[in-house]
């Protein structure tokens, strides 16, 4: 019974020992499967040589560019603030113009003794026009094109005399009660569409001519004192203004430097209500298209 038991304890351990053996047997066969299925996965799939992809992303990233291939149809040119669209077509946003606002009587800037009450001062008569939005339409590819958009047209008349506008009246009236001004300027704020024809010679950062017109609504207008002692007031009224205005545009650009000339159609204020005077601006723009 005894020489049984020990029997059944070799027999057992002899089990063990094979069983521990076997294992990293059984590991080593699982490994040469893995190598093999994975021969055998890369021999199916093929990445192509390193040369193929590298073109293959070239290829990729030139459709990108020129926008012809992509989803969108356009590109974004981030820092020129602007869209180029496929059509051949441009959209900017955040145009300016900065120059000098002015007046005319029968075509001539100097104005007769009738009207010297409303001399002006170059110092302060300042134009600004933020342009929105400007979007240009290609006609004959780059060396044609209408342009169009929305503007805000900021004008400021400083008169070289001393007087106050009288609000509230059906024509235009202005007293002097004896008060020097440092300051007095006539503000206004016009809403308008522009649209232009453009032609470009040569390429499109060369030179280029512009031509059109303007129509706009007023939608703000004050007059703004100051006087000697620092003192300022502050008049909001119509003062009889024109609430439309319209008129023509140019401009000339060579490079990155563009000149602008506005002059309007029609006068400043109403007809039989304040001087007949004809708004026009000149001045340079900051942020080309």
């Amino acid at each position: 019974m005894f020489n049984r038991t020990i029997f059944s304890i070799i027999i057992t351990l002899l089990v063990f020992l094979v069983g521990c053996l076997t294992q990293p047997l059984q590991g080593q066969v699982d490994t040469i499967q893995a190598k093999e299925q994975l021969d055998t996965l890369k021999s199916e799939v093929n990445f192509g040589t390193l040369e193929e992809v590298e073109a293959t992303s070239e290829e990729t990233d030139n459709e990108g560019e020129d926008g012809d291939d992509g989803e969108d149809g356009f590109s974004v040119t981030i820092n020129d603030n602007g869209w180029k669209f496929k059509d051949g077509s441009d959209l900017r946003l955040g145009l300016l113009d900065i120059g000098f606002s002015s007046y005319l009587h029968d075509n001539s800037i100097n104005l007769p003794t009738s009207l010297d009450q409303y001399e002006l001062l170059y110092d302060g008569s300042l134009n600004l026009n933020f342009h929105v939005v400007r979007h240009r339409i290609p006609i004959i590819k780059s060396h044609a094109s209408i342009e169009y958009g929305l503007s805000f047209a900021f004008m400021n008349y400083k008169f070289a005399n001393d007087f106050k506008i009288i609000p509230d009246q059906l024509a235009f009236q202005v007293e002097d009660d004896g008060t020097a001004y440092k300051k007095n300027k006539l503000k206004t704020t016009f809403l308008e569409v522009p649209v232009l024809f453009t032609l470009t010679p040569g390429r499109r950062k060369g030179v280029y001519l512009s031509g059109g017109w303007y129509g706009g609504i007023l939608i703000n207008s004050k007059q703004k004192l100051k006087t000697e002692s620092g003192e300022k007031t502050k008049i909001k009224d119509d003062f009889n203004l024109n609430k439309f205005r319209y008129g023509i545009v140019g401009r000339l650009g060579v490079g990155p430097i563009a000149f602008y000339a506005q002059y309007s159609l029609n006068n400043l204020f109403k007809d039989n209500q304040g001087p007949e005077l004809r708004p026009f601006n000149i001045g340079v723009t900051l942020l080309n298209f």
